[in-house]
């Protein structure tokens, strides 16, 4: 479990300036080069300068963080995770995550354990370096379950992009099966009442299910009530070979539905004319590489191919059930998969596209610049830019794993993992320091989490499901 400690008085509010000073700053800005020994100047929620031996002017209180010897990178974006799920993390049944999450579970989650697995999962983020999540929430199975999900990524701190699905309840099959019903009209009291202010830190976009679930009538009515409340679009698509029959991008194409809002998750069965109308049209991809290699979809991720076809990827994490929330591990394996495409193209195994060099900065990128640019909020993250919110990670580079530090982006992505996250700011709160999360949520965080677990296990019978169902 992360480390926590509670009350620090940095968090929850700004600081009037925070000072990060000495620490090899990785920018991914690209007019402003890797500084081996650099300040990161933050006003605010604002960053206001990078460079060298920085002066703090003017009134008011500086925290200065001694950033020496550790790596200081852009936050990262998961851009693809049902955090929701986190209750029951690391609890994948042998028939996969549909089977446990969707199918046993599925009635069990009062808005209470919404609440409790949301803060939870925000909070793992947060701990491994995450600092913005899309959360792609399908258990709004009642406007309460939906506030309580909102309530939780608005008290862990963490900048979040609330995905409002249909609900997965009793009923799931109606829902996920050339469903007819159309999306639930709640979305738009959420929209009015709650998720009005796009420039907030939690902010609102339609998880939609898309052809490959719903009928094309019930796919164009759900994209337009999105565009009617002008909230982005999330779906999964590209899915494995059952469901290609939907024609998906096709569909999609035909009644005129792609556009720079749509954002598509998983794409491991995309054709290259697939991939090059959503680069036409704007789309995003995001690969789930390790839930995509382990859930029967794909050999690969569609990684180095969406690169091909001139698609900037955003990696995520996906589920709880089968992984945790580390981008480092999916950088790793999305760079050892596409060098293994590339092996198996060199012995002539048939591919769809030639394989792509992928290197160690380039899967940086995708789980920053890209999570940034997927979402559109390149004006705001995604870089260390002057006039971008202060969303920053401190790396600590001093376990064995991580030293020497020959290439700083190549030891990250190589050989970091969540454990080797010191600091987390976002939006100038401090979230997480010397290696422990702050705050009052983190505190009693422990307490939910474990009530909520015990709760929901105690109604759905999970015998024969996991191996250890009596842990705890």
């Amino acid at each position: 479990m992360p480390n926590i400690e509670g009350g620090a008085a940095e968090n929850g509010r700004a600081l009037s300036t925070t000072l990060l000073r000495n620490g090899h700053i990785i920018s991914l800005d690209d007019t402003i080069d890797d500084l081996p020994r650099g300040d990161v100047l933050i006003d605010g929620d604002t960053i206001v300068a990078v460079g060298t031996d920085l002066d703090v002017c003017g009134p008011g209180r500086t925290t200065v963080i001694d950033a020496a010897g550790k790596i200081v990178i852009p936050g990262l974006v998961d851009s693809h995770r049902h955090v929701w799920q986190s209750a029951i993390g690391g609890r994948r049944s042998p028939g996969g995550h549909l089977d446990l999450a969707l199918a046993r579970l599925r009635d069990g989650y009062a808005p209470e354990d919404v609440y409790a697995g949301v803060l939870w999962g925000a909070l793992q983020a947060i701990d491994a370096g995450i600092t913005m999540v899309a959360d792609w929430s399908p258990i709004g199975t009642t406007p309460a379950h939906a506030d309580e999900n909102v309530r939780a990524l608005e008290d862990s701190g963490i900048r979040g992009l609330f995905l409002y699905g249909p609900p997965i309840g009793r009923n799931v099959m109606k829902w996920f099966v050339e469903s007819t019903e159309r999306h639930p009209p709640d979305v738009e009291r959420m929209r009015a009442e709650r998720l009005s202010d796009d420039t907030a830190r939690v902010t609102m976009g339609l998880a939609l299910r898309g052809p490959e679930f719903s009928t094309p009538e019930v796919t164009e009515h759900d994209f337009h009530l999105a565009r009617d409340l002008a909230l982005p679009i999330s779906i999964h698509s590209g899915l494995p070979a059952y469901l290609a029959r939907y024609r998906t991008i096709e569909t999609l194409d035909e009644r005129g539905l792609l556009g720079p809002d749509v954002h598509h998750t998983h794409g491991v069965r995309f054709s290259g004319g697939d991939l090059d109308r959503i680069a036409a049209t704007g789309g995003s991809v995001t690969p789930c590489p390790i839930v995509d290699m382990s859930m029967a979809m794909s050999t690969y991720p569609v990684t180095g191919r969406a690169v091909a076809h001139g698609l900037l990827p955003a990696l995520a994490t996906d589920t709880p059930t089968g992984t945790g929330p580390d981008l480092f591990g999916e950088m790793r394996i999305a760079l050892t998969a596409e060098r293994a495409r590339a092996n198996a193209a060199a012995r002539g195994r048939a591919d769809p596209d030639e394989p792509v060099e992928l290197g160690q900065r380039d899967v940086l990128r995708f789980c920053t610049v890209a999570g940034a640019a997927a979402w559109h909020l390149s004006d705001r993250i995604g870089t260390i830019t002057p006039g971008k919110r202060a969303d920053l990670v401190l790396i600590d580079p001093a376990q064995p794993q991580l030293c020497p530090l020959n290439d700083a982006a190549g030891t990250l992505v190589l050989n970091a993992s969540a454990a080797d996250v010191d600091t987390v700011i976002v939006d100038g709160r401090i979230l997480k320091r010397d290696g422990r999360l702050t705050g009052p949520a983190a505190a009693r965080v422990h307490r939910l989490i474990e009530t909520s677990r015990r709760r929901l296990l105690a109604r759905a019978d999970l015998s024969g499901v996991v191996d250890d169902t009596r842990a705890g």
